[in-house]
């Protein structure tokens, strides 16, 4: 009886899994349409594959059951580190924390029936903790994307800084500068976020409004400084191509600074296999056949 019953649910679980599948397959051109419009034609982040996975979970009554368990404030939260990763217009806080919610259930579901009804169970360990890590599995995804985004950002920054400089010198004003190099430079992330500066401004927000916002999307120490710079210039009336210039160069100085000190800080983490592994395997070497000839026959 027990048998029948778990394929039974073991078939429902199929049956859940290939129904999930076609809906993420009937919505793939949507998708990718959203794709094609998102952040003007530039580089487009993929949707993650627990929103897929869970998609007719994530509307109606089931969205907001799963939703109900985080305060309105961790929600904002979530936006906003949704916003910095680069998903902030594909994937809203509720359906982020609702597909946490539903990791955790069909994690726990799936990892019960196996322990109550498989010939070789799972151990209690995989079963307890194979919910817990998939319910956090999400979060490093999230904080997977929003740190690589930042990164990208952090190495553009004195490139495209250094074009808006070179167009600013040229007789441009500072927004015609984000116009020209969002149309030439190539896709990345920071030419993205400039190009929603541009709309930002068009719909009707102050340079510093804007300028501003793009520092909260970013949420980057590098990028606040920088706006922070360039929206006290603009208050004083300094000359922007002077500021973005002096900039530019400080910019490229932290960036050798860190090199450094990434490199130093690789030379003492290798010292922890150099001592556990490669200096005994070289003792080995060097002295292995010294102690065999000493204790070796005569």
């Amino acid at each position: 009886m027990l048998g029948v019953f778990g394929a039974l649910l073991l078939g429902a679980v199929v049956f859940y899994v290939a129904f999930t599948f076609q809906r993420a397959a009937e919505t793939s051109a949507a998708e990718g349409r959203l794709s094609a419009e998102w952040g003007s034609d530039k580089v487009a982040p993929q949707l993650p594959f627990y929103i897929k996975i869970f998609r007719p979970l994530l509307q109606g009554a089931p969205l907001q059951s799963a939703s109900n368990f985080w305060s309105p404030e961790a929600i904002e939260a979530w936006r906003r580190h949704l916003v910095s990763s680069g998903l902030g217009r594909l994937v809203e806080p509720s359906h982020f924390v609702a597909s946490k919610f539903w990791m955790l259930l069909s994690s726990a579901m799936f990892l019960g029936m196996l322990k109550l009804f498989a010939q070789s169970p799972p151990p209690n360990w995989l079963v307890f903790g194979g919910p817990i890590g998939a319910f956090f599995l999400p979060n490093l995804d999230l904080s997977s994307r929003r740190k690589k985004r930042q990164d990208e950002v952090r190495l553009s920054m004195p490139y495209v800084v250094d074009l808006l400089t070179l167009s600013i010198e040229a007789g441009m004003d500072f927004m015609g500068s984000i116009a020209k190099v969002v149309d030439r430079a190539p896709p990345s992330p920071l030419i993205e976020e400039l190009s929603v500066v541009l709309k930002d401004i068009q719909l009707g927000k102050t340079r510093a409004q804007a300028l501003r916002s793009l520092a909260e999307r970013l949420d980057m120490a590098e990028m606040s400084s920088f706006v922070a710079i360039l929206v006290s210039a603009d208050s004083m009336g300094a000359s922007i191509g002077t500021v973005l210039r002096a900039q530019s160069e400080s910019m490229r100085n932290e960036r050798l600074t860190k090199a450094e000190k990434l490199g130093a800080q690789a030379s003492q983490k290798i010292l922890v296999p150099l001592v556990f592994f490669i200096l005994p395997a070289v003792m080995l070497m060097i002295f292995g056949p010294i102690v065999l000839q000493m204790v070796g026959p005569k």
